[in-house]
């Protein structure tokens, strides 16, 4: 991520996104009924959240009836929360794939002793990434020192700051 071109602000949320590679995966069944999962994820610099499953999993049936997704990570340390909302899609690059697939390896790695990202061991199809476009990234460090209301706490880009960081990459 540039330096330069980006605001104080959204280098410090990438920083912790890329810094901390579990979150949380809110998605909707067709019954309208919340479903959240834990996933390994990696992010490029428009703040894309990338995350492989397989094809028969929940996550992948709920995002196909209803592409709205909401993902949350947080680090118990800094008491540091990043929600982000947007819409998932399936990347049908294969390229994206392998690359996806071998940072969540290495997450996994150096995150548990067991190596692999449990999704290796489910049977439910086919691999397959899928995308989260944000619409919105919310940042709050509860740790620090200076106290203030809701709004205060938030650090947050919105859906025309992300699709300006889109074009100027």
């Amino acid at each position: 991520m540039s330096t330069n071109q980006n605001t104080e602000s959204q280098q410090r949320i990438y920083g912790f996104l890329e810094s901390n590679p579990i979150g949380v995966l809110a998605t909707v069944d067709p019954n309208n009924r919340p479903h959240a999962v834990v996933v390994y994820y990696s992010i490029d610099t428009m703040f894309n959240i990338y995350f492989v499953t397989k094809t028969k999993t929940k996550k992948s049936d709920n995002l196909r009836h209803n592409a709205a997704a909401n993902f949350l990570v947080y680090d118990a340390t800094s008491q540091t929360t990043v929600q982000i909302y947007g819409h998932a899609d399936e990347v049908n690059d294969p390229a994206r794939l392998e690359e996806v697939f071998k940072n969540l390896t290495t997450a996994s790695m150096d995150t548990s002793s067991e190596g692999v990202p449990p999704i290796t061991k489910l049977k439910a199809g086919e691999y397959i990434v899928y995308r989260i476009k944000p619409a919105q990234v919310r940042m709050a460090v509860y740790a620090r020192p200076d106290r203030g209301g809701y709004e205060d706490l938030f650090e947050v880009l919105e859906d025309g700051e992300l699709k300006a960081l889109a074009k100027s990459d």
